[in-house]
C-alpha cells in the first residue's frame, strides 16, 4: 500500500511538473515578438489556433456583440453594442472618414459619431439597428494580476488572448507632434523643416508653408504654435490653416508622437513585433495586459473567463503592452453619452477646402 501511493505521488508530481513547464512554455511563446519567432509553429504562439482554440466558449457570447469599424472601408478599429437600439462604442482616434460598422453575420450599417470622450479616447456611434445582442459586463472588480483575458473578434475563435500584467493605474499623457521645425514669421510660423513619417508629412505640408491658425486658433509665432499643439495627444486630428504663396489652405493634420521624431517608426516598431496605436498614452485609468493586437483591433472588449467585459480595449503600447479601459470607467461614460455629454458638433468646412485670402489679423496680437 505505502509502495503504491507512493507511486501514484510521484506520478502526480511528474504530472504537475510537466503541466507547469506546458504553461510556462506557453507563457514564453506568448512574450515572443510574431517578427522574431516565424520559426515557431503558428499553432504553438499564444494567439495561435490551438491556444484560442481553447477560448471558443468564452467569446461565443462577446463575438455576436463586437462590431468591426471601418473608415472608407478600411478597418480601424473594433467596438461594442452597448445598446440594442444600435449604440456602438469605440476609439474615438482611429475616426477619420465615413464610417461603417459590421457584425456578425456580414451585417453592415453606415454609423456617425454621436459622442467622443477625450480623456478615455471613447466615442459613441449610431447605426440604423434595433434588436442587437449586448454584451454582459463584470459585474464589480478588476481581473487580477495574472487573470486570462480573451478579445473576442466576429468569427468563433478570439482574435488572441492574453493575461493581466499591471493593474489599474494611469497611463501619463505624452505631447502630440506635428513632426516640423519652425521659425518666426511676421504673421505666423514658417516650416523649416518635415520629418519622415509624421503627421505633417502625410497632410502634405511643406517646407515654406506659414502656419496661420490651428482649430480656428490665431497662431501669432513659434513659441504660440509650439505650445498649442504640445497641449494635445498623439492621434487628435487638427484643422491647420497655412499660407502657401498667396493662398490659404487648410488642412486636417494627425499629431504623432513625441518618439517619432527620434526613432525611424517602421524599423523600431519591427523590432517591437508591429505598429503601435498612435494614441497610446494620456488615460486617466487602464489595465495592462500582454494581449497582442494590432491597432485596428483595439475599441472593442475583452473579457474575463466567464464571457463578461471587464474592459474596452484602447491601445496597443508595447511589444507585450495593451491597454484596456476598465468596466468601471465605462458604464457611468455611457450614461453620460445616452444624457447628451460630450456631444459632437457637426463640421461645416470640408477637410480640403481652400480658404482664399489670408484672415485678417489684429496688428497688436504681431
Amino acid at each position: 500500500m505505502q509502495q503504491g501511493s507512493s507511486t501514484r505521488g510521484i506520478a502526480r508530481r511528474d504530472f504537475l511538473r510537466g503541466l507547469s513547464a506546458v504553461l510556462a512554455a506557453l507563457l514564453l511563446f506568448g512574450t515572443i515578438a510574431p517578427a522574431s519567432a516565424q520559426s515557431l509553429s503558428e499553432r504553438r504562439l499564444r494567439n495561435g489556433s490551438s491556444v484560442r482554440e481553447a477560448f471558443r466558449s468564452v467569446v461565443a457570447e462577446p463575438s455576436k456583440a463586437t462590431v468591426r469599424v471601418l473608415a472608407d472601408k478600411k478597418p480601424v478599429a473594433l467596438g461594442l453594442v452597448v445598446a440594442a437600439d444600435g449604440l456602438v462604442l469605440t476609439k474615438a482616434s482611429e475616426l477619420d472618414g465615413d464610417l461603417t460598422c459590421e457584425l456578425r453575420g456580414n451585417k453592415s450599417y453606415d454609423a456617425e459619431i454621436v459622442a467622443v470622450h477625450p480623456d478615455t479616447d471613447l466615442a459613441l456611434l449610431k447605426i440604423d439597428a434595433r434588436d442587437l445582442p449586448v454584451l454582459a459586463w463584470r459585474p464589480e472588480g478588476d481581473p487580477p494580476v495574472g487573470g486570462w483575458l480573451a478579445t473576442p473578434g466576429l468569427e468563433d475563435l478570439p482574435i488572441s488572448v492574453g493575461v493581466v500584467s499591471v493593474g489599474r493605474r494611469e497611463i501619463k499623457r505624452q505631447p502630440g507632434v506635428l513632426g516640423v521645425t519652425i521659425a518666426d514669421e511676421d504673421d505666423g510660423a514658417t516650416i523649416t523643416r518635415i520629418f519622415s513619417n509624421s503627421g505633417a508629412e502625410r497632410a502634405g505640408l511643406k517646407v515654406g508653408d506659414i502656419v496661420v491658425s490651428v482649430d480656428d486658433t490665431m497662431i501669432a509665432n513659434s513659441a504660440a504654435l509650439t505650445g498649442l499643439i504640445r497641449a494635445q495627444f498623439p492621434g487628435q486630428t487638427l484643422k491647420v490653416t497655412i499660407r502657401r504663396g498667396e493662398k490659404s489652405e487648410q488642412v486636417r493634420v494627425t499629431l504623432g508622437d513625441a518618439m517619432d521624431a527620434f526613432f525611424e517608426r517602421g524599423s523600431l516598431q519591427n523590432r517591437m513585433g508591429g505598429d503601435l496605436s498612435t494614441r497610446r498614452y494620456g488615460f486617466p485609468v487602464a489595465l495592462q495586459h500582454d494581449t497582442y493586437l494590432k491597432p485596428s483591433e483595439c475599441g472593442g472588449p475583452v473579457v474575463d473567463l466567464a464571457g463578461r467585459v471587464v474592459g474596452i480595449n484602447i491601445a496597443r503600447a508595447g511589444r507585450t503592452e495593451s491597454f484596456a479601459i476598465p468596466t468601471s470607467e465605462i458604464l457611468p461614460l455611457i450614461e453620460e453619452f445616452k444624457a447628451g455629454k460630450y456631444a459632437v458638433k457637426k463640421d461645416p468646412i470640408p477637410p480640403d477646402a481652400v480658404l482664399g485670402p489670408p484672415p485678417e489679423r489684429d496688428p497688436a496680437s504681431k
